[in-house]
């Protein structure tokens, strides 16, 4: 039988005292200190554990106080009583305060990723630093969800938000009427083109024409571009940047190396052999651009199966945490103090909307 690992066991058994009532609403989780000593484990497993229960909405974090129980007891039994509980339904934090601080709103697809993580981190700090109290909606990538977290918010007085939009980016009303009523909030990492607002991103376009560009100066011609199937402003920038470097070059480009991984596929776990297909069936492949974290692990993974990491060299958008792998790093801490520090300025009265971008650094390791 497979192993659980740590931090998994770590999470159900705070999980268990929620449900049973040992844990009450409102109550103080051990620190991470007490759980390492309690546990005799690490502090990435006790953060990867708080992790997992904040995804859940089982816990919220307060900046200089602790991480505290959010749902109330009832409210954990009578939905346990479903194996789907905690994992596809919208989790929304306390409706009252834990601290008498004005609220700002922090909406996010998901809490899988490390960039996300950090994100979530740097803008709980910044928001405690302009003395504002953040609450965390997870949308788990569903528009409706991201409506009802709007709503909510506005319903407990959040005077500000910060909103990282779902995937596909569809069109959201209640998105759009933020705008028209110059509610305070900013777009974080994606936007929606069609609204009109504050939004902060990462120099996507002008990282994929750098990461390109030092493929290209390697002599390599043939570069596939390995990416979720799901169009959005993200993705867009990149590939622009991706054919820009080739067209400034004077060099053609072949867009049948172009491979989005269907968003099914992705989440099912056939990413690998979906990758795995495509470069077997492409062999004049010899560098990889993966516009993605994941879509990088999942390419790596098929190197290797098809036992070519010594001839074809890979780079990926944020850091893939693979030997060898070179990555384009953004700078999560820059992003969420400017989205924090916009919000701050609309809800002083400063109404301007602008688009402020961030750079990216090219991190190269030795070639895989």
């Amino acid at each position: 039988m497979k192993k659980i690992p740590l931090y998994k066991q770590i999470k159900q058994q705070i999980k268990e005292k929620i449900i049973s009532g040992e844990l009450r609403y409102k109550d103080r989780v051990p620190s991470e200190q007490e759980m390492m000593d309690e546990y005799q484990v690490s502090k990435i497993t006790v953060k990867n554990a708080l992790i997992g229960l904040a995804e859940e909405g089982l816990v919220i974090r307060v900046q200089g106080k602790g991480t505290f129980v959010c749902w109330k007891e009832q409210e954990c039994i009578n939905q346990s009583q479903s194996d789907s509980i905690y994992g596809t339904q919208p989790r929304v934090l306390s409706n009252t305060p834990l601290a008498n601080l004005p609220l700002i709103g922090l909406i996010v697809p998901t809490m899988k990723t490390n960039v996300i993580q950090k994100m979530i981190d740097y803008s709980e700090y910044y928001a405690g630093q302009l003395g504002y109290q953040l609450i965390l909606h997870i949308t788990r990538e569903s528009s409706s969800n991201e409506s009802e977290a709007i709503d909510r918010l506005l319903s407990i007085g959040a005077q500000g938000m910060i909103v990282f939009p779902t995937e596909d980016e569809k069109y959201n009303e209640s998105l759009l009427r933020l705008s028209l009523d110059k509610f305070p909030f900013v777009f974080m990492d994606r936007y929606l083109r069609n609204i009109e607002t504050f939004r902060i991103t990462s120099n996507n376009l002008s990282a994929a024409y750098e990461a390109i560009e030092y493929l290209l100066s390697k002599q390599h011609r043939h570069i596939a571009l390995i990416s979720p199937d799901r169009t959005n402003t993200v993705i867009e920038d990149r590939t622009v940047g991706f054919e820009k470097a080739y067209i400034d070059h004077h060099i053609s480009i072949d867009k049948n190396l172009w491979c989005h991984i269907p968003l099914d596929i992705l989440r099912n776990q056939q990413g690998k052999e979906y990758i795995a297909h495509f470069i077997t069936h492409h062999p004049q492949v010899t560098a990889v651009l993966a516009l993605s974290a994941e879509a990088a692990k999942l390419t790596y993974a098929s190197l290797v199966e098809l036992k070519k990491t010594e001839t074809v060299e890979l780079i990926s958008f944020d850091d893939p945490e693979l030997p060898g792998v070179g990555y384009l790093k953004q700078d999560e801490r820059t992003i969420a103090r400017l989205a924090v520090e916009l919000v701050h300025a609309q809800i002083k009265g400063n109404y301007e909307p602008q688009h402020r971008v961030v750079e990216v650094s090219l991190n190269v390791q030795q070639s895989i």
